[in-house]
Parts: structure tokens; C-alpha cells; sequence
């Protein structure tokens, strides 16, 4: 199994919005609850793009690196995985599948959850800051499969966004929409490789009982 992170196996988004308020008024600028509600489910360059239109005299590349340090440093202290998320790992791990994470966010998060999941949980984790092109290229699935010394059609990818599945799809896995953030494209709603679920409860229930294909 490849599983994204953010909105499918975690909820950092309140962490995210928090670290791109803070960095705005660090520099002397506004902020207030009304923009953090105006930035719920923006993709990471979005949110960079909004800091940089505040005018927070920083790169581009800055504000990414604060943004991940400062979320990254805020899910050392705890980390707000999504109902049932945990459990899944554990018997995806106890029935002996493959799991890969293949995250957008940049190793400082990533490496957050991996300490923070159990044991030996993640045969390979996928950073967005690796190589190869991020998502919506089906780089970091290709990549997470090769890992996995796995033909990527007998993979099966978890994803919340519109993004991810297309990368998953055009990567050739069977891709699984969980709680997706925003409506699918119609190309992507009838792809024969799509399936659609409610939860990670119902992700655990497709991929143990497809496991023996």
C-alpha cells in the first residue's frame, strides 16, 4: 500500500495554518481568524504564495523552509492522527503489507510522523523534498514502488485530493479517494482505477481484503 499524509493519514492542516499566521505578523503584518479560514485546504505553495503576498520579505524557498520547520516542530510534540489511522497501520503491518508513505511535505514533517507512528510501520517513506517531481507527477509513486520492488498496477494508493489521486492513477495504481477535500475531475471520477471511501476504517476493509489478488 502507498499512503499520502496530510488529510489522509494525519490533520496538520490547523498546524500549517497557525505556522503561516505566526510568520506573517513576525514580520509586522495581520492576521487574523478570518484568514486562517480563508486558507483551509490550500496546497503548500499556495500557502507560501500567500505569505510572499503579505509581504514577508523572505524567498520563496525561505518561507518553504520555516513553514516546514515550524510544523514539523509542532508535531514532535504531538501528532493528530486521523480516526483510525493508527490502527491501520498496525494491522497493515501485522498482516506483513508493504506500506509506503508518499508525502508532498518536506522530510522535517515526514520524519515527525515516522517517529511518531509505530514501530516499523513504513517499509518507505517518499519525501516531497526528494528527488523527482512532486504531485500531481506520478514521480513519487513510481518512486515508492520501485522502492518496494512492486509493478505499481499491483499497488494500491491512498489519497485525499484531487492531486494525489491523479498522480496515483497516472502512476497506474489502484487508487483509493478517501474523504476527498474537493470534488474530482470527471476524468478522474470515471477512471476504472478508482474507488471511493468515507474513512480509513473502509481504506483497512478494501486493502486486507484485496491483499491476495
Amino acid at each position: 500500500m502507498l499512503s499520502d499524509l496530510d488529510g489522509t493519514l494525519i490533520d496538520s492542516e490547523p498546524m500549517w495554518s497557525a505556522a503561516v499566521g505566526a510568520l506573517v505578523r513576525e514580520h509586522g503584518h495581520p492576521w487574523h481568524l478570518v484568514d486562517d479560514a480563508a486558507i483551509v485546504g490550500w496546497s503548500i505553495p499556495a500557502l507560501v504564495a500567500e505569505v510572499l503576498r503579505r509581504g514577508v520579505p523572505l524567498t520563496e524557498a525561505e518561507v518553504v523552509t520555516r513553514l516546514h520547520r515550524d510544523v514539523g516542530a509542532v508535531l514532535r510534540r504531538g501528532m493528530p492522527w486521523r480516526p483510525g489511522a493508527r490502527h491501520l497501520l498496525a494491522a497493515l503491518h501485522h498482516s506483513g503489507i508493504p506500506l509506503a508513505l508518499v508525502s508532498a511535505t518536506h522530510s522535517v514533517v515526514v520524519d515527525a510522523v515516522v517517529a511518531s507512528a509505530p514501530a516499523g510501520v513504513f517499509t518507505v517513506v517518499v519525501a516531497g523534498d526528494g528527488p523527482g517531481r512532486p504531485k500531481p507527477s506520478p514521480d513519487p509513486y513510481l518512486h515508492a514502488a520501485e522502492a518496494l520492488a512492486v509493478d505499481p498496477r499491483r499497488c494500491i494508493a491512498v489519497e485525499d485530493s484531487p492531486t494525489g489521486v491523479r498522480a496515483a492513477l497516472v502512476a497506474g495504481t489502484l487508487t483509493v479517494a478517501m474523504d476527498p477535500t474537493a470534488e474530482l475531475p470527471a476524468d478522474l471520477v470515471a477512471h476504472p482505477r478508482l474507488r471511493r471511501v468515507d474513512g480509513l476504517d473502509a481504506v483497512g476493509r478494501l486493502v486486507l481484503g484485496v491483499h491476495a489478488w
